[in-house]
């Protein structure tokens, strides 16, 4: 059974609803996020011992000791799916896409101090190339967040003038996509540790640089309305765990 914790309102579920998104400061529960900070260091810590067998310093996008996108990997850390399958997540999924939701993806993104380096304005649908039923990300501040060490800015729809996915523009560089050119600035999200800004995969957002001598952490988690299928394979792309059926989580 799912518990309310009774901290999301009807006006965060209108603001979904016109505007894509909502934040939430300061509501992952302390142990919740001592679990999230351990997880991190026991994922990077796998990913170095892969690293040393490798032989190198870097694995895909991932740079030793530089920034680390470790996806996937929710159920290789201690007690992590406490949080991912837990009663605030259940919460934020029926506030925004129902009483029916599967774990899409989870990713920890760890930036250190990398000036010049940053995430263009996306929408999450966007990188998946294919129509599907929009999903919700929920971004979860692991450490304080501040302009100087890059945190996420959202574009509300009612800035932006469209909430319907749009071609992506992908940069032969980077490898980022970008959707939106414009000057906009969105709402910028300087909040404290263990808060959670929730948007739409619809929902364009970015990240600036950590400018700052310190890692920067945040932990995204993603959850859809139905499994999404790659039209290609067939197949579940990324992710496809039951989470909540009528409103109920699903026991495993």
């Amino acid at each position: 059974m799912s518990v309310s914790t009774g901290i999301i309102t009807e006006e965060h579920k209108r603001q979904f609803e016109e505007e894509g998104y909502f934040i939430l400061e300061k509501v992952i529960p302390e142990e919740d996020l001592q679990i999230i900070r351990d997880s991190c260091a026991h994922l990077i810590d796998l990913m170095h011992q892969e690293m040393d067998r490798l032989g190198t310093d870097h694995i895909h996008i991932s740079h030793r000791g530089k920034r680390y996108h470790i996806a996937k990997k929710y159920d290789q850390a201690p007690r992590l799916t406490e949080y991912v399958f837990g009663d605030l997540m259940a919460e934020i999924c029926k506030a925004t896409i129902g009483d029916t939701a599967y774990l899409f993806y989870d990713q920890y993104v760890v930036k250190a101090a990398e000036k010049g380096i940053k995430f263009s304005w996306h929408q999450d649908s966007g990188y998946l190339g294919f129509n599907h039923r929009p999903y919700v990300t929920v971004w979860a501040a692991v450490d304080d967040m501040t302009v100087e060490n890059g945190t996420v800015d959202v574009l509300p729809f009612s800035k932006v003038g469209i909430r319907s996915l749009v071609e992506h523009i992908r940069d032969p560089e980077t490898g980022d996509k970008t959707g939106y050119f414009g000057k906009e600035p969105g709402v910028t999200a300087v909040v404290p540790a263990g808060s959670l800004a929730v948007f739409s995969s619809l929902t364009f957002h970015r990240s600036g640089a950590n400018t700052t001598d310190k890692m920067r952490r945040a932990y995204v988690t993603q959850y859809s309305p139905e499994p999404i299928f790659d039209p290609e394979t067939g197949q579940p792309k990324h992710l496809a765990v039951p989470f909540l059926k009528g409103g109920d989580r699903v026991v495993s």
